[in-house]
């Protein structure tokens, strides 16, 4: 019995069409907890310096300790960005029937924040006229569960992260994964756009590193006649290369070959909007 090549081929557009999915997810879920985690240690850090005292031995009210965690913010993290992180990952990945370490590391980073999460509320729910002898012990638990477990999935979202960095060339070919990371990379990379895509787009081209990456981006919006963009883009490109070829001197041909490339890609886009403005005139 052959295989159905309509249905392999089908499956295979299925997992492409979750590459920028997965890839959304994990980012916005990696930020959303990056800004948990700062703020938390922003509070035990002023309660420290109101206190003079060192960090473990802080003793704090009930009301003190439910303000360590915005409890929303918390259950946000989870519910729209990393419980849906977990399922992309599962169905992509999944479908090979191989165990992937990122499958893992997510599942994991959901669990931990699930368990942490419960923890809290369970401050959160403390009553108000509840026995202060075991106000100290939930005290005593979650003061010691909280920073280990926001510790290990900070870990955990680190080694997701740099699993998913050597899965990025299986996603070269995928037109909706290269343009979204560059139209969205001031929501994937807020506190560095600019270098949060020469990474992604040097982990994606590993052999022509940023350089192939925009190309193959500026080429991307060009064939799909997005030209505007295609022109910004390699415009970007251009500039971003000249300041590659600073530090990377074994690469200078290649880049001002690429360069020379994306000057003409540049031409061609304004070229083939100024033919389309003078079609609708």
């Amino acid at each position: 019995m052959q295989p159905d090549g309509g249905s392999a081929a089908r499956r295979a557009e299925s997992r492409r069409g979750l590459s920028w999915e997965l890839i959304e997810f994990h980012f916005g879920g990696r930020h959303a907890f990056t800004r948990i985690h700062r703020a938390y240690e922003a509070t035990v850090a002023k309660l420290v310096a109101e206190r003079k005292k060192p960090r473990e031995e802080l003793r704090l009210n009930p009301d003190e300790t439910r303000e360590l965690f915005d409890t929303p913010a918390l259950q946000d993290l989870i519910v729209r960005w990393v419980e849906p992180l977990r399922e992309s990952a599962r169905t992509y990945f999944r479908q090979s029937n191989v165990s992937e370490p990122y499958d893992m590391k997510v599942s994991r980073v959901y669990h931990e924040l699930s368990i942490l999460l419960e923890e809290h509320l369970s401050v959160q729910n403390f009553p108000e006229d509840g026995s202060p002898r075991e106000f100290a012990r939930l005290f005593r638990e979650v003061s010691e569960y909280y920073p280990q477990r926001l510790r290990r999935v900070r870990d955990l979202f680190g080694r997701a992260q740099r699993r998913l960095e050597e899965l990025l060339p299986e996603f070269d070919e995928d037109p909706i994964v290269l343009r979204s990371a560059y139209l969205f990379r001031t929501e994937l990379w807020p506190d560095g756009p600019q270098a949060g895509l020469n990474r992604f787009l040097e982990k994606m081209f590993p052999k022509g590193g940023a350089a192939t990456g925009y190309h193959m981006l500026a080429q991307s919006f060009f064939r799909a006649g997005f030209y505007e963009q295609a022109a910004e883009c390699a415009r970007v490109g251009i500039a971003t290369l000249s300041r590659q070829m600073q530090a990377r001197s074994g690469h200078v041909q290649i880049l001002r070959d690429t360069i020379s490339e994306l000057d003409s890609l540049v031409a061609r886009a304004r070229q083939e909007q100024a033919a389309l403005v003078e079609q609708d005139a």
